[in-house]
């Protein structure tokens, strides 16, 4: 039997969501780390919380006392991971809510594609905004298209080969992590999975979306309504994460193992995001603010945490 260690990396969790995903996640794998980047010397809510719903030996918490990013976060779970003879390990926010059966349908479809001969990083499952209601295909470049397109998966073809992959929801076998390496914790937290996935794709790795594994998830922080050749309903997200976007594309497109046309098909679209939120976000000024500076610092290499 696959020994799964699921790794959820927590910042002031909202006490009823997070116990959801803990009762959901104890009945799917092996063991839970939870990496709480809460800052302070204890955080008896999550200590709490971990006591009333698991035991030592199946649910840890490490705290880290202040926010070193989602990178850190997962390298320190990855770390226990290696250390226990983990076979996977199964990343999660949060604020994901698994459905039942997702960590076994995860590794059903990881074990057909491997017995079709293919060499996989991850595989992800489909998952809805609840923000927005909306089921989201992934990024896959589409035969004869130039630039990538969206696809989702379907009863004929229910894994779909995508460029990229979420962190919340992805399963990687630890051989995967041991070639292709860490998070690289200078990202602090956005495009620390993008980043990852193209590394892995660069190292002959494949990475599938699958229609048979299901998750809800939250981007952003609310929706937004947004003019764009026609209304739409688009992830709030605030001024210091505009920041990391920002700055964290430019640090991207450094990277010679990224295709430079993935680069520009990703910039017109954090180029909309900033658009979004500087024209019909409530913080308009200082997310321009935060935006600029993100670019300016990710022009100068200044990476990390912002201070």
């Amino acid at each position: 039997m696959n020994k799964i260690l699921a790794i959820i990396v927590t910042y002031y969790p909202e006490a009823v969501t997070f116990e959801q995903l803990l009762k959901c996640l104890l009945k799917q794998v092996t063991r839970i780390i939870v990496v709480d980047n809460t800052p302070g010397n204890e955080n008896p809510l999550l200590a709490s919380l971990l006591a009333e719903n698991g035991t030592p030996e199946n649910c840890q918490l490490v705290r880290l006392g202040e926010n070193e990013g989602i990178a850190r976060a997962i390298n320190v779970g990855l770390d226990i991971a290696f250390a226990s003879g983990a076979d996977f390990v199964l990343l999660s926010d949060q604020d994901s809510l698994p459905e039942h059966d997702m960590v076994e349908n995860l590794i059903l479809a990881y074990s057909e594609l491997l017995a079709s001969g293919l060499r996989v990083a991850a595989v992800g499952p489909t998952f809805t905004d609840l923000n927005r209601t909306l089921t989201l295909p992934f990024q896959v470049q589409l035969p004869g298209h130039f630039f990538y397109g969206h696809r989702a998966p379907s009863a004929e073809e229910p894994h779909v080969e995508a460029l990229g992959l979420i962190t919340s929801g992805s399963l990687i076998p630890i051989s995967a992590i041991r070639d292709v390496g860490l998070m690289r914790e200078e990202y602090f937290i956005d495009k620390v999975d993008t980043e990852w996935c193209h590394r892995a794709r660069a190292r002959g790795y494949r990475l599938f979306g699958t229609g048979w594994a299901r998750m809800h998830q939250r981007l952003g922080e609310g929706g937004l309504r947004v003019w764009y050749f026609g209304w739409r309903e688009e992830s709030v997200y605030s001024p210091l994460r505009i920041y990391y976007q920002l700055r964290n594309y430019v640090a991207i497109c450094r990277l010679d193992y990224v295709d430079w046309r993935w680069k520009a098909r990703i910039g017109w679209y954090t180029a909309g995001v900033f658009y979004s939120q500087i024209f019909f976000g409530r913080t308009r000024a200082k997310a321009f603010k935060m935006g600029l500076l993100g670019l300016w610092h990710g022009v100068v290499k200044k990476m990390g945490r912002y201070a």
